[in-house]
């Protein structure tokens, strides 16, 4: 059997309203699999909320701190930065909860303060000491198939996913749209899983973010967005599934997002609802009996992840994507990359 992972983002895109909203797709990979929530250890209370996610923070608004933190048992300290309560390195991270630090975070298995991206202005990022695990990945295993599909362009412009991934296709939605673009990024990457080797690939969706930004994450137009996504995430799977290889093959899906909203919509502070996230991990053709991964108490996000039977991981956090993908690819993490995440059991 040949491991083999997909990785797919949807931007913006709040537990509670995922868990309320019941998307089909999503929802039957927490049922059959394994999924969780933690608190980001970051966000800055005083900075401007950022109205969509391609804004170029002014600079001052956020800075680099010290050290990254554990996204479980966040809170906040007096200077309204986000921290995490069970780090006993006294490290802070000063970070808004923006796009550009969460999928950065999720890229590379480090939190903002090692990444350098605190913001949506990627102005000092160092993705060349911490690339991306899809980069991480080629350079290990030179035979690997690696992909990676985004509608935000600046991820692939600022480098937070690498030039050395095999297939890298990056569209801008705010050029063609939000829908346009997700709609060809789902076709592009759609096509790549049904047709070629895929042994590791990166789906971006961002359409339920900008919907939140406009008019936030309780109105009909996000639950369009999300089951549209979620739409896109079961052709992906049935992309899977119907590869002649398949039966001698063995997937792991996960699903992460990079932050959420508060109820107006926007982000960048220190609320629950804004730094809460989730992965949602399920293997294609097994059914573990839907573990729970673990879940902070997210207080005024109003949701703990229920627990339905399986191990607690403790609250699964962005930066263990990177390393749970590449665990499950046969790839150990080298202390030498100083990474934050390390692999969840899944």
């Amino acid at each position: 059997m040949r491991n083999k992972v997909l990785v797919v983002g949807m931007d913006g895109l709040r537990f509670d309203r995922l868990a309320a909203l019941e998307p089909p797709v999503l929802s039957g990979l927490m049922s059959a699999g394994a999924y969780g929530t933690s608190l980001l250890p970051y966000g800055e209370a005083a900075a401007p909320r950022t109205e969509s996610p391609g804004e170029i923070v002014p600079e001052g608004t956020a800075a680099s701190g010290e050290g990254a933190a554990s996204g479980e048992g966040a809170g906040v300290s007096g200077e309204g930065t986000a921290v995490s309560s069970g780090s006993s390195s006294g490290r802070v991270i000063r970070s808004r909860t923006d796009s550009g630090p969460g999928w950065s975070s999720i890229a590379t298995g480090v939190w903002p303060d090692k990444h350098g991206v605190v913001d949506n202005a990627f102005t000092a990022p160092q993705f060349a000491k911490y690339p991306d695990f899809l980069t991480r990945a080629n350079a290990a295993r030179p035979d690997l198939t690696t992909a990676a599909f985004f509608s935000w362009a600046a991820l692939a412009e600022y480098g937070a996913f690498g030039p050395a991934i095999g297939t890298r296709l990056a569209l801008d939605g705010y050029a063609i749209t939000w829908p346009t673009a997700d709609k060809q990024v789902a076709a592009a990457a759609e096509n790549h899983l049904a047709s070629t080797g895929a042994d590791l690939t990166f789906v971006y969706l961002g359409e339920t973010d900008e919907v939140a930004h406009d008019l936030g994450p309780h109105c009909p137009d996000y639950t369009a967005a999300l089951h549209t996504q979620d739409a896109y995430l079961g052709r992906f799977l049935d992309a899977i599934r119907g590869r002649p290889t398949f039966a001698d093959e063995r997937w792991t899906v996960l699903v992460t997002t990079d932050h959420g909203h508060v109820d107006e919509g926007g982000h960048g502070g220190t609320s629950n609802e804004e730094r809460t996230v989730f992965v949602i991990a399920a293997r294609l053709g097994a059914d573990p009996g839907g573990a729970d991964l673990g879940g902070a108490d997210l207080g005024g996000a109003g949701l703990r992840a229920s627990n339905l039977g399986g191990a607690d991981l403790g609250g699964p956090r962005l930066v263990d994507v990177g390393p749970t993908a590449l665990a499950l690819l046969g790839i150990e993490c080298d202390p030498a990359w100083g990474l934050d995440g390390v692999p969840l059991e899944v």
